[in-house]
C-alpha cells in the first residue's frame, strides 16, 4: 500500500521500500472453514494465549471507555449518511442520535472510571460531531454502501470485514473510507491489506454494484483506502498495495491460521501486551506475582492437578484449602496481621525516604553514613505509558514496532536515549508518557 504523493503529512503506515516478491503456497483446504479477521491475526501477533482466551474460551474483557466512545461516533455518523435521497438530517438530530446511543449505557458499562470521565468525553464527541457536520454538509451525497460487513471464504479460512463506508469510482474500482476517532491514526499495514485482500475477493460486492449501478463489473479493485481522523478532519489517503506486498502478508495470514489449528497458544509476555491485558488473574505468565498455581497446571494420569487455593478458570468454583477449620482460620488471620504490619512499615519506609529525599535535591550521587549502615543516594526517571494505541502507532511510525513488542518498559525507556532512534520519535513516544523522578537508595551494612 503506496502513501499518495499529493499527501505529503500522510503517515507512513506501510514503511518505505518495497516488499521481497513472494510465492504463496498452495493450501490444502479443511473441512470446516476458520473464521477469521484482523483483530484475530492482530491479537495472535500480539499474544497466543490472550487470542485462546477470549476467542476459544470466550472469556469476556472489561470494557473500554475509547470503544465505547467510538461506537457512539461511528453510530451517529452512520446515522447521518444512511440517506438515499437528500435532505440529510439536521446537525440537531445527528447530535440527538448520538445522546440516544450514548445513554443505553451506564458509564460504568462503558468502562470509564467515574462519571465526570464519562462527561468530558460526552461533550468531546458533541463538538467533534458538530466540526464533521460544518466541514461536510455542503457536499454531502448517498454512499454506495455503510457499514459493510462481508464474509469471503478464502484458502480454508472464513475471513470477515466491516467497512464503516465504500464509495464506487465507477470501472469497477471503489474506495473504502475509514473513520478513525482515537488520538492517532497510526495502524498496522495488515488491517488495509486484508481489506484490499478480501475485497478484491468479495462475489457479494460485485452483486451489490450491480444491483445499484445496472451492471457487473468483471472484477472488483481498490483504487484507494482512506483513513478520516475526524477528531482532526484529517484525510489519510493510501494507494493499492502492490501483489508482492498482499503475497507476503498473505502468507502471515496462513502461517498463523496453521498455528491456531495446531493448538499453538504459547503466552508472549511482554511490557506492553501484558500491561493492558485483561486476563493477567489467570494468566501463567503471572502466577509468581500472584502467589498462585498456573491455572492450567501439568496433568497426572489424565487428571489435572488441583490448585490449593482457587481455581481461575471461567466456570470452575472455588477449591476449599486442606486441614482443619481451625488451622484454616489462624492461617487466615496470621496472614491478615502480617500484611498490616507489612503495610504499616512501607509507610514508615517511605516517610524517612522523602526525609532522605530532601537531603539529596541535586543530580549525582551522594553517601550518607549512620552508626550501622551506609547509604548510596542517587536520582533516576520513571516513565509511563498509557496509552497503548498512541504508543504502537509511534513505534509503527519509525519502523520500531516489530523490535518494541519484545521489549521491557526499561529498554522503552533506553529508546528515549538511544542515538540511533530519530529525534522525531523519542518526542513522540515522550508525548503519549509520563515522567517522574524516584530516589535510589543502594544499602549497606556495615561490619
Amino acid at each position: 500500500m503506496k502513501k499518495k504523493q499529493s499527501e505529503e503529512n500522510t503517515p507512513a503506515l506501510f514503511g518505505a521500500g518495497t516488499a521481497p516478491v513472494s510465492i504463496v503456497k498452495p493450501v490444502k483446504k479443511p473441512a470446516v472453514p476458520l473464521a477469521f479477521s484482523y483483530s484475530k491475526l492482530s491479537m495472535y501477533t500480539e499474544c497466543p494465549l490472550k487470542y485462546k482466551f477470549k476467542y476459544l474460551e470466550k472469556i469476556k474483557e472489561e470494557p473500554k471507555s475509547y470503544f465505547a466512545f467510538g461506537n457512539s461516533i461511528h453510530k451517529a455518523l452512520e446515522f447521518l449518511h444512511a440517506v438515499s435521497a437528500p435532505p440529510f438530517p439536521s446537525i440537531e438530530e445527528v447530535l440527538e442520535s448520538y445522546k440516544k446511543e450514548w445513554g443505553l449505557k451506564s458509564w460504568l458499562e462503558k468502562g470509564y472510571k467515574d462519571p465526570d470521565k464519562e462527561n468530558i468525553d460526552f461533550r468531546k464527541g458533541l463538538e467533534m460531531l458538530k466540526a464533521y457536520y460544518a466541514s461536510n454538509k455542503d457536499t454531502l451525497k448517498p454512499p454506495f454502501l455503510l457499514e459493510y460487513s462481508t464474509d469471503v471464504e478464502v484458502d480454508g479460512l472464513k475471513v470477515r470485514i466491516i467497512a464503516d463506508r465504500i464509495e464506487y469510482l465507477g470501472g469497477g474500482e471503489v474506495e473504502i473510507i475509514d473513520y478513525k476517532t482515537g488520538k492517532d491514526v497510526k495502524r498496522q499495514p495488515d488491517q488495509l491489506y486484508m481489506y484490499q485482500k478480501i475485497t478484491e475477493l468479495d462475489p457479494r460486492l460485485k452483486e451489490k454494484i450491480a444491483e445499484r449501478y445496472g451492471k457487473k463489473p468483471g472484477s472488483v479493485k481498490i483504487r484507494q483506502m482512506l483513513y478520516y481522523h475526524v477528531p482532526t478532519l484529517k484525510q489519510y489517503p493510501f494507494e493499492r498495495a502492490g501483489d508482492s506486498e498482499i503475497g507476503v502478508f498473505w502468507e502471515k495470514v496462513l502461517s498463523t491460521a496453521e498455528n491456531i489449528r495446531g493448538l499453538k497458544f504459547e503466552p508472549n509476555p511482554g511490557e506492553f501486551q501484558c500491561h493492558f491485558c485483561d486476563f493477567k488473574k489467570i494468566c501463567p505468565v503471572h502466577k509468581e506475582s500472584r502467589g498462585t498455581p498456573a491455572p492450567y497446571a501439568a496433568t497426572t494420569g489424565g487428571q489435572k492437578e488441583q490448585p490449593a487455593v482457587l481455581s481461575l478458570r471461567a466456570g470452575e468454583t472455588a477449591v476449599a484449602p486442606s486441614g482443619s477449620a481451625a488451622k484454616v482460620e489462624a492461617l487466615v488471620d496470621r496472614y491478615g496481621h502480617l500484611k498490616e504490619e507489612m503495610e504499616k512499615l512501607n509507610a514508615q519506609l517511605d516517610e524517612v525516604a522523602r526525609e532522605l529525599g530532601e537531603i539529596h535535591t541535586g543530580v549525582g550521587k551522594k553517601e550518607l553514613s549512620g552508626a550501622k549502615y551506609s547509604l548510596e543516594l542517587s536520582r533516576g526517571e520513571n516513565w509511563k505509558f498509557h496509552d497503548r494505541e498512541a504508543v504502537i502507532g509511534v513505534l509503527n511510525e519509525f519502523d520500531l514496532y516489530k523490535n518494541a513488542l519484545g521489549l521491557t518498559l526499561p529498554k522503552i525507556v533506553a529508546m528515549l536515549n538511544d542515538p540511533a532512534v530519530p529525534e522525531d520519535a523519542k518526542n513522540k513516544l515522550k508525548s503519549h508518557g509520563a515522567r517522574s523522578q524516584r530516589l535510589e537508595i543502594n544499602l549497606k551494612k556495615k561490619g
